[in-house]
């Protein structure tokens, strides 16, 4: 075309003048012909297109505006054809891609505040020359809106859920401690009862069971007055150990306070003291405590009068008291003093089944509180998960879980949102060592499940769905078993 434009014409003009008048106006008329059959077809083709069209010139007059844009903007061809375009929209693209010379595809753009479109434009060019420029719009303001509304409902869905926890929370003292497994039903169980009761509690666990949880939950339930106050005993220095429980009286030693210092046992009278760490604690103050639980009273650092309390002791650990006994570690009349309810909190490791809960609470809460949207869990993630040892147990899962919200880039979380040290861990079997012990009994069970979970696939012709309804059991859990157990599905 840009030939054909550019030619030499005076071939074309002596040609015409050497022909006789007739001639040329019946060649004339079949130019005029093709012309409007070429328009016709043009604007056929403008109103057929589901899409605004524009063109403008190279002064920015508008010089096509098809139905489309009229319906779209509200704008009659009449109204706008050879008017500069600039006089109808603040934001343009159009114009700008022409004085650009660039090309840009399904932008979505915003031409005036009320209306969202996706754009298509490129400059028209003649003999290498831009004349002006062209754009084919696509409405999708109802769509804009439509998302826009939606995330409004789910923000509002995600404050009414946490309205519900919060109000659910406060009418149960143990509604914050999630699962349903028989270990951790077992535990909760148990702190209930004891919760009604003044007597000591001895918290067992590893790291990161939620044992400060339990204990929080354990003093809600009390219907004590006073406050809650969690004291880590391995956090202190045993220099120290002493005036921070006690406190101690004005000038009891040099660099003390003048106006003397309360004491954490004080500060909790009438309420619930949390003594965590307790394998950590000083063995010169295990007797001091033992004191002060049988006398219900203790003396601050410096002073003669004693201070009388009334408060619940829990304690926590993750040591083997009783190990620590045999060393001459740790009191034994502590111990028992301590340890007249004792409370074993299970491992992740031994309540799989509460993985799934866990997971979705943990990411809906993250996903709120970071404003993302996560609505789905790819169930090769929650294999990954459901197989990994989780040697921090509910901490280390929240913390990977807070990870995966953080740098989720779409609305799916998949496998490969996992640290690469992680995902291997995770795939390369990272489970619990079993004691010599269990094997026989691992293998059978195992071997029981898989006819179990190969039957139920088979009667459900391998609908993964239907077969973990079967077994009555969640679909990530099937997918654990199957990946655990070397079940591959036709």
């Amino acid at each position: 075309m840009d030939k054909l434009f550019s030619m030499d014409t005076a071939p074309v003009r002596n040609y015409l003048s050497s022909q006789q008048p007739e001639k040329v106006v019946a060649l004339f008329e079949q130019l005029l012909m093709q012309y409007q059959v070429q328009q016709a077809r043009f604007d056929a083709l403008l109103n057929t297109v589901d899409e605004a069209v524009c063109m403008i010139d190279e002064s920015d007059r508008v010089v096509v505006w098809n139905n489309l844009a009229e319906h779209l903007y509200g704008i009659t061809a009449r109204e706008i054809i050879n008017k500069p375009i600039d006089q109808f929209f603040s934001n343009l693209l159009l114009t700008k891609v022409m004085k650009e010379r660039r090309t840009v595809h399904e932008q979505q753009h915003t031409p005036c505040p009320d209306k969202h479109v996706l754009i298509n434009a490129r400059p028209v060019k003649l003999a290498g020359r831009v004349i002006g420029g062209v754009s084919a719009e696509k409405d999708i303001t109802e769509v804009v809106q439509l998302n826009e509304q939606l995330s409004q409902t789910h923000e509002q869905v995600a404050s009414l859920q946490l309205e519900l926890d919060r109000v659910s929370t406060q009418s149960d003292s143990f509604s914050a401690i999630y699962g349903h497994s028989t270990a951790i039903c077992e535990a909760i169980s148990i702190a209930r009862r004891v919760a009604a009761t003044s007597a000591p509690v001895l918290l067992r666990g590893e790291s990161g069971t939620g044992k400060e949880l339990f204990a929080k939950a354990i003093h809600q339930a009390s219907g004590l007055q006073g406050p809650f106050i969690a004291i880590n005993c391995g956090a202190i220095s045993p220099n120290l150990f002493e005036s921070e429980l006690f406190g101690y009286q004005p000038g009891a030693f040099t660099g003390a306070d003048r106006n003397g210092k309360v004491g954490l046992l004080e500060q909790a009278n009438g309420g619930t003291v949390l003594l965590d760490e307790l394998g950590d604690m000083p063995r010169e103050m295990q007797v001091k405590l033992l004191r002060t639980l049988q006398d219900k009273c203790f003396y601050r650092v410096g002073g003669g009068k004693p201070v009388a309390i009334d408060v619940r002791f829990i304690a926590a650990t993750h040591r083997n008291l009783e190990a620590m006994i045999a060393q001459g570690d740790f009191r034994e009349d502590l111990y028992y003093r301590l340890n007249v309810v004792s409370i074993v909190l299970p491992s992740l490791r031994e309540r799989l089944d509460d993985i799934p809960e866990l997971v979705h609470r943990g990411i809906k809460y993250y996903d709120t509180f970071y404003h993302k949207k996560i609505t789905k869990v790819d169930p090769e993630l929650m294999a990954a998960l459901l197989q990994y040892s989780w040697p921090g147990n509910i901490r280390e899962l929240f913390n990977v879980l807070e990870r995966l919200v953080i740098l989720a880039d779409s609305s799916l979380l998949t496998l490969d949102n996992l640290p690469s040290t992680f995902r291997q861990a995770a795939l390369a079997g990272g489970e619990p060592e079993r004691r010599p012990q269990e094997i026989n009994l691992v293998q059978t069970t195992g071997n029981i499940e898989k006819e179990m979970i190969t039957v139920a696939l088979a009667e459900a012709q391998f609908n993964k769905a239907v077969a973990a309804k079967k077994l009555g059991i969640p679909r990530s859990t099937l997918y654990y078993k199957m990946h655990k157990l070397g079940i591959e599905c036709q």
